[in-house]
């Protein structure tokens, strides 16, 4: 059994039961197995866990469409392995179908044998069709909601507000993973000297418009660095640091 599919599984397992927070209960995880786990593996529990809670009103829309259970009568774990065979198989093109729902298949033994043919026969008839097919929905709130996994009430309200290509361009904004920005501590180092640890640590990183501010990749547990804990940088967003400039001037 693949081990990244089966940690994710148990991570959306305890933010589903538990109610845990996502960052959270995934942290934790990749701490406890740290040993156990390459780049390569944290990489896709991390895809799977955030896509997952990202699209699941999407996904469920697309289970529900080949189950005639309801979504609410079926276990958790078993709902979770559906999940995360789904979203492999609509959103992550490097991933074979086949891998996706033999994988699931897999779980299924371990955490839900009773249901092995279950999950086997709804994941091999979905397919990337069935996500381009919530673009036919006539009804406008519905079709944003299930095509951008956002709950239809907020949908409606923002269609209030907003054109519905803005209320798109809002929904695909949303989803989209957010990047992690930190300040340079120019008391301490000369950005210069910062890109060159970065560099040194193989830490991937974009520049911004603002010189003191970069956009950083690829980083797990960002606060256990040794240049945070050094305070070379802090973890800031750049509209975070203006209002904070703004407010200063005002004082003086």
């Amino acid at each position: 059994m693949d081990f990244a599919r089966e940690s994710a599984l148990k991570v959306l397992y305890k933010i589903d039961v538990e109610k845990a927070y996502s960052n959270i209960a995934l942290d934790e995880y990749l701490n406890n197995y740290r040993q156990k786990l390459n780049k390569k593996d944290i990489n896709l529990i991390s895809s799977i866990v955030y896509g997952t809670i990202t699209w699941k009103l999407t996904i469920d829309t697309i289970i529900q469409k080949y189950s005639k259970i309801k979504l609410k009568k079926i276990s958790n774990w078993v709902l979770n392995i559906l999940r995360i065979g789904v979203y492999q198989i609509l959103f992550l093109d490097k991933v074979p179908k086949s891998a996706a729902v033999n994988e699931s298949v897999n779980l299924s033994k371990k955490y839900a044998l009773k249901s092995v043919n279950f999950v086997n026969a709804i994941l091999r008839k979905i397919d990337k069709k069935d996500y381009d097919e919530l673009s036919l929905i006539e009804h406008t709130q519905e079709r944003l909601s299930k095509i951008y996994s956002m709950p239809e009430w907020l949908v409606e309200e923002l269609l209030k507000e907003y054109s519905i290509k803005e209320v798109e361009n809002i929904c695909k904004f949303s989803n989209e993973k957010p990047k992690t920005t930190i300040r340079i501590n120019t008391l301490k180092i000369d950005k210069e000297d910062f890109l060159k640890k970065l560099d040194e640590r193989k830490i991937e990183y974009e520049e911004t418009e603002n010189s003191n501010y970069l956009h950083i990749k690829s980083v797990k547990n960002i606060g256990e660095l040794d240049l945070f804990k050094e305070g070379i940088f802090t973890i800031q967003d750049i509209g975070a640091g203006k209002i904070r400039l703004n407010t200063c001037s005002k004082r003086r």
